[in-house]
């Protein structure tokens, strides 16, 4: 192999191990049996469903890269979650444990069973009763000649609403091409136990372009108890998320 191609050679070795080790934490085994040196975020969402939630997350990090360690266990109301670890692009991972056993609980209590298997209260959370009584009216199509209402009623925690429009450009460059792009976004936060709020119909039209549907999520947050132990930040997250498309009429 010539000079010139072994350089080639090593310069890409060399890179690939930079990547397969660069978000990928080199902590020690002394600071695996330490919570003072762990990072905890949990990640709870709940939706729409009838009686389960979305998913459950925890992410073990060292306060900037994540720790992969089949020694540390995370419980969950006294079951183990999974360790999930993923290869991505560019040699990097994601990791994080996580469960299938996804029904809607009243309460949400999080251990950690550390290498030397010394176990230790990692998080809880009760979420407001009442959270899954918050209604909004989102219907499937509006008028583009027509106000949107949003109105809602129960709420008993702050929703962030984010609303993203979806546009098409009226001038086509040519009859079979059809140009659309997000021109627009519009984030709110909802506190009132019931309210409306209003878009008016000269949000949705402008001289070049007509919205063809709006993107619609909104997120109800509660923040939960964290072993004061942990690392700086580390904390627990139930967030109730609601999404929803919704058509306008030509």
């Amino acid at each position: 192999m010539c000079t010139k191609g072994k350089m080639k050679y090593y310069s890409l070795i060399f890179i690939l191990f930079i990547f397969s080790g660069c978000d990928v934490s080199k902590i020690s085994d002394l600071d695996t049996k330490n919570l003072a040196k762990l990072k905890v975020k949990i990640l709870i969402e709940d939706g729409d469903k009838d009686n389960s939630l979305n998913y459950i997350k925890v992410f073990l990090t060292d306060g900037k890269k994540q720790i992969i360690n089949a020694d540390i266990k995370i419980l969950l109301n006294d079951s183990p979650l999974d360790l999930y670890v993923k290869n991505e692009l560019y040699y990097t991972k994601k990791s994080f444990y996580r469960t299938d056993s996804l029904l809607r609980k009243d309460s949400y209590y999080f251990e950690i069973i550390l290498p030397d298997s010394t176990k230790y209260p990692l998080a809880f959370i009760k979420p407001l009763k009442d959270s899954q009584s918050v209604k909004f009216n989102l219907p499937e199509s509006i008028s583009l000649n027509e106000d949107f209402v949003l109105q809602w009623e129960n709420l008993n925690t702050p929703y962030e609403l984010d609303i993203v429009k979806g546009t098409e450009i009226k001038v086509k460059r040519a009859p079979n091409i059809t140009e659309t792009a997000h021109a627009g976004r519009r984030i709110d936060t909802l506190k009132t136990k019931a309210g409306e709020l209003i878009i008016p119909k000269s949000y949705f039209k402008d001289s070049l372009t007509f919205t063809r549907y709006l993107k619609i999520e909104l997120n109800g947050k509660e923040n939960g108890l964290i072993n004061p132990q942990l690392l700086k930040s580390s904390n627990i997250l139930f967030n109730h998320k609601i999404e929803k498309t919704i058509h306008f009429e030509d």
